[in-house]
């Protein structure tokens, strides 16, 4: 399954890049992260609640930063396991100034799940990797909200 769009940040493209392309501090806006271990300079190891409704459980996945170009894009990956299932994500995220010193960030999400997961049907996957992907975006915005208010 592939999702995509953008939205826009009030911050430089600097800013948004010295924070997409360090490992720590993206992973402050993933949701329901239960542990994390930082493996290198890259990747974390990290065990997050996922899912909706009745379909619920923890999954243990591997974050890692593949690719940078500096102010101009990051490349993550995300593989892992738990309840019943696996999960494989790619996501671009590629970053154009706009005025007023802001950023727009455009994303490319691929995602492959196995497992009692993907029996699920598109439907519902598709459900809750957009409520993920809209959590995402709006922590990432507040994130630089945030740092504009202090």
């Amino acid at each position: 399954m592939q999702f995509n769009g953008e939205f826009e940040v009030s911050a430089s493209v600097k800013e948004v890049y010295s924070f997409m392309s360090n490992i720590e501090k993206i992973t402050t806006i993933i949701p329901d992260v239960i542990s994390l271990e930082k493996v290198d300079e890259n990747s974390v190891r990290l065990v997050a609640r996922a899912g909706t409704s009745f379909i619920k459980g923890k999954f243990n996945l591997t974050f890692e930063i593949k690719d940078r170009k500096v102010n101009e894009s990051v490349r993550i990956s995300a593989r892992g396991s738990g309840s019943g299932g696996s999960l494989d994500l790619n996501a671009t995220y590629s970053l154009k100034p706009t005025d007023g010193g802001k950023t727009t960030v455009h994303w490319v999400v691929d995602i492959t799940v196995g497992g009692m997961i993907a029996s699920m049907g598109s439907r519902v996957i598709n459900g809750v990797a957009d409520k993920y992907i809209k959590t995402l975006t709006s922590s990432f915005k507040e994130t630089f909200e945030d740092a504009r208010k202090h």
